[in-house]
């Protein structure tokens, strides 16, 4: 990908003189460059699926090497090639769908006139079982190569569309529905405040006591949206050395007329019996 070099190199660096920091503006930019990558990367014949979580795997490990204590790279890494594991699944089970399960007796394998396509239903009930199961950690943080997971389900597709003449058009389907998925994805990233914010009520309770480090925006949300519904809650706030952050969420919700208290760091211990959360 020589074209995407440059953006490559140029966010690399961003990282690791920490001219980007939070995790949504980092999680947002890392989505952005994976999907520029999925529209430049060539789409071989054969294990597509394969070849482009490979090359999002590379360009993933010099992010996450760039900056290793910025968490929200590696999520939304890994994120991207489940998105592309999936696309790839779901694709193989639309195809095995025109496949036709035919019960073969010993003297019909031997005759060998029956040309007919044929899978046994312990391989249809695998594949269905991979299509439908929802993602977890643990499929996740697999050690499994992705391009060893992938390359089955790619080459099953790709014998199908070698017998149809459609691989062209698979591989054009593949990458535009990864593209359109890290699209969905951005855009969860952008509303993940409001989503987590429209929980505040089921958690903070009246006169509750509640501990927080440093400054976050996430949490800053979640508490704003607690106060406009009139909950009634104290927060203290630990100034989280060296970078002395607290001290500026602790102004941003005096500001909001929310109870707050700046404490060190080595207060956190004396302070912990008393919160609720």
């Amino acid at each position: 990908m020589p074209d995407m070099q440059p953006l490559i190199s140029d966010f690399v660096l961003k990282l690791k003189r920490r001219k980007v920091e939070g995790s949504h503006a980092v999680a947002r930019q890392t989505a952005e460059l994976l999907r520029s990558v999925v529209s430049q990367h060539r789409m071989g014949s054969t294990n597509q699926a394969a070849a482009l979580a490979d090359a999002i795997h590379a360009v993933g490990e010099h992010l996450i090497a760039a900056n290793p204590i910025e968490l929200a790279v590696g999520n939304t890494v890994r994120r991207v090639l489940h998105i592309i594991k999936e696309e790839d699944i779901s694709f193989t089970a639309v195809g095995i769908e025109g496949l036709s399960v035919t019960a073969v007796s010993d003297d019909e394998c031997d005759s060998g006139n029956d040309d007919r396509p044929t899978l046994s239903a312990a391989v249809l009930a695998s594949h269905a079982r991979n299509a439908l199961r929802a993602p977890s950690l643990q499929t996740l943080l697999d050690d499994i190569p992705v391009s060893t997971a992938l390359s089955h389900s790619s080459s099953s597709a790709g014998d199908s569309d070698g017998k149809t003449g459609d691989k062209s058009l698979k591989t054009r389907k593949l990458k535009h529905d990864v593209i359109a998925a890290i699209g969905d994805l951005i855009e969860e990233i952008d509303t993940c405040y409001d989503q987590i914010s429209e929980q505040a009520v089921e958690h903070i309770h009246q006169n509750e006591v509640i501990l927080t480090l440093g400054r976050s925006r996430t949490v800053k949300e979640f508490l704003y949206a607690a106060k406009e519904k009139k909950r009634s809650f104290r927060v203290f706030v630990a100034e989280g050395a060296p970078r002395y952050q607290g001290h500026a969420l602790a102004k941003e919700l005096v500001e909001k007329g929310i109870q707050t208290t700046v404490i060190t760091d080595s207060a956190v211990f004396a302070m912990i019996s008393r919160v609720n959360m």
